[in-house]
């Protein structure tokens, strides 16, 4: 009885691993410098903003605290409503006296729920 037990909290404890260690949206939203070329993980859903052409795709997350990150990355885009988290290095590009560029994504990998 005790290893079903283990069986069925184990996952769970996995996700709860994998939670914590996602970057919020907000935090690279908020403060883009602080994360500029680091590579991050984060986590949410797939907005119905997807675009895929060739071998390139691009695709908006938006995390639980309602902020949305534009990712880059190869291959199909994720479907519009798929729990996901990526990891790839956070693009930034310095603002111009005209407009302040908002971080974008490089995935480097990436993994559906």
């Amino acid at each position: 009885m005790a290893l079903r037990i283990s069986r069925v909290i184990a996952p769970s404890l996995l996700w709860a691993t994998a939670s914590l260690a996602a970057t919020p949206i907000a935090d690279l939203i908020k403060t883009p410098d602080a994360y500029a070329n680091q590579t991050v993980t984060i986590a949410g859903t797939v907005t119905t903003q997807t675009f895929g052409y060739g071998a390139d795709t691009t695709y908006t997350i938006q995390g639980g605290d309602d902020y949305r990150i534009t990712v880059f990355g190869r291959g199909t885009p994720p479907a519009a409503g798929t729990p996901i988290t990526v990891t790839g290095k956070v693009g930034r590009r310095p603002p111009d006296e005209e407009f302040d560029f908002p971080p974008v994504i490089l995935e480097s990998s990436r993994v559906a729920q």
